[in-house]
């Protein structure tokens, strides 16, 4: 794929962005046709918009998304600047076209995930972990199918829209993750719930993934960086004038205002 080519995906996609709009496809110009370059799509997008990663996500984290999507594994997305906010958050009217929120686990990692004789796994990945961070997720895909887009596709389009934070978690030892309860509440009404289990058995099993991906991709995971990984409610639209609340119990809560 021409670096030329790279930048149109690109640029499709802030225009879809800036206009509220969605497409089904890529066109054949511009349409990765591999893993790798769905990537470099996404980092064109930061380059031209003037954002910088401040970490990643990973999507597609369980079964039951992973078969509405038509893939059969998970895929990462760039988290931009522009998209970190801390809770209680008011989100302007028209910020997002079609909003939709997930409750997740998010991490801060204090050391990074350099390369390893062997791959890594939930064990040797909780060590860099510095803090387990409450978070919401706002999707806001620019893809109408996503099914049909295809794998490729959906990384390209795959940076993170927005994500919201709640009050970090040194001690976060304490709680076992995969159990952990999260609930979403939209105006007072629950629309989600589920637990840790639905991130890969376990959240830190996505934050393997990830090292995994990062070290493959020769950009391994650094200390700073904010990982959110994959979300434990499903995803429920939210309108115009509605507020949620994501209640992770004794981890906090996360409250945005739409």
């Amino acid at each position: 794929m021409t670096s030329e080519a790279t930048e149109q995906a690109a640029e499709i996609f802030l225009q879809c962005r800036d206009q509220g709009s969605k497409i089904d496809q890529l066109p054949e110009a511009c349409r990765p046709a591999t893993i790798g370059e769905g990537y470099e799509i996404q980092e064109a997008v930061l380059q031209l918009d003037s954002a910088f990663a401040m970490g990643w996500k990973v999507a597609a984290t369980n079964h039951a998304t992973q078969t509405m999507l038509g893939i059969t594994q998970p895929f990462a997305g760039r988290l931009p600047n522009t998209a970190l906010a801390l809770s209680p958050l008011d989100i302007p009217a028209g910020k997002f076209a079609n909003p939709a929120l997930e409750g997740e686990f998010a991490v801060m990692l204090g050391a990074g995930l350099p390369e390893m004789v062997v791959p890594y796994e939930a064990e040797s990945v909780m060590d860099a972990v510095a803090a387990v961070i409450p978070a919401v997720e706002v999707v806001d895909s620019r893809i109408g199918d996503r099914k049909a887009a295809g794998e490729n596709t959906l990384i390209a389009a795959g940076t993170v829209a927005g994500l919201v934070l709640g009050t970090p978690c040194t001690d976060w030892r304490q709680f076992d993750l995969p159990t952990h309860r999260v609930a979403l509440h939209i105006d007072g009404e629950l629309k989600g719930e589920g637990d840790g289990s639905m991130v890969l058995g376990n959240p830190l099993n996505a934050l393997a993934w990830l090292a995994n991906l990062c070290v493959d991709q020769g950009n391994p995971l650094t200390a700073g960086q904010v990982i959110t990984l994959g979300t434990c409610t499903g995803l429920a639209p939210i309108a115009p004038g509605s507020s949620s609340i994501a209640d992770f119990g004794p981890l906090g809560d996360v409250r945005l205002n739409f």
